[in-house]
């Protein structure tokens, strides 16, 4: 299978997978705050509010602080010829799209369930489009060669000063 198509995949069904534990956790929580006796809890669960779970995972500075660190981590890597260090990055990476997006499918399982039971919106499109930026930026670098860009001291350069520029323009222009 192609390693693009793949790492897409595995994207798509992490986010997947999330968005339903999301709803799932979501429901548990309504259903076991609805009961008519009490358990453990449950005077935190009629208190919890799913808004406040939404807004942390909806943060957007952490992903976007982590993909700025990954551009620069990257330049790092292109500096030496070092197989683990191409590796580590590649990781990294993965590692990264993962867990952005587990982020936005919990955060996806949560606005279906809240839709479904009638609160308002709350997702914007210009969210929605600033959102998509830092997993694209990263996937797009992790498809670079780092051998390839080494391949030549002009091709090393560039990539090392734009990846270094657009780490701090990315931390400045996002959330």
């Amino acid at each position: 299978m192609n390693p693009v198509a793949s790492r897409l995949k595995a994207i798509a069904v992490t986010a997947a997978f999330f968005a339903l534990s999301g709803l799932a956790l979501l429901g548990v929580i309504w259903g076991l705050s609805a009961l008519p006796f009490t358990v453990p809890g449950g005077l935190a669960l009629t208190a919890y509010r799913p808004h406040d779970t939404v807004s942390i995972l909806s943060d957007l500075r952490l992903p976007v602080a982590l993909s700025a660190a990954f551009l620069v981590a990257t330049a790092i890597v292109l500096v030496f010829s070092s197989a683990y260090l191409d590796k580590m990055i590649a990781i990294f990476a993965d590692v990264l799209l993962m867990v952005m997006a587990a982020l936005a499918g919990f955060v996806a399982g949560y606005w279906v369930l809240l839709r479904l039971a009638g609160f308002e919106n709350f997702m914007r499109l210009d969210f929605l489009q600033v959102a998509l930026i830092p997993p694209v930026v990263v996937f797009a670098v992790s498809l670079l060669s780092p051998t390839w860009l080494r391949s030549s001291w002009v091709f090393r350069i560039a990539a090392i000063l734009a990846l270094l520029i657009a780490a701090p323009l990315m931390l400045v222009h996002l959330p």
